[in-house]
């Protein structure tokens, strides 16, 4: 699939991160799609020892869709990032 954009977002504590959209096609346990979402594959621009990386989704809509296994747990950075996205996109 190609990529659609990659930007850029800081944070107001000025952490730096790189981040892609491109479409995904969430699939039942059948192989069926049942949603059509954009992937934000999100990576900190810190040292190679201190990199993080998340991976987000989110509807057509606007709205995010979780993906349980792809982020440990939601946190504080989570929420600033998806409000960073919808600042820069709306």
């Amino acid at each position: 699939m190609p990529i659609i954009s990659s930007l850029e977002i800081v944070l107001n504590n000025n952490q730096r991160f790189h981040y892609t959209v491109r479409p995904f096609e969430l699939k039942n346990s059948l192989g069926k799609v049942i949603a059509l979402l954009q992937e934000y594959e999100i990576t900190s621009s810190a040292t190679v020892f201190d990199q993080s990386s998340y991976k987000l989704y989110k509807t057509k809509e606007g709205n995010w869709y979780e993906i349980e296994s792809e982020n440990s747990k939601p946190d504080k950075i989570i929420r600033e990032l998806k409000s960073a996205i919808n600042f820069i996109e709306r």
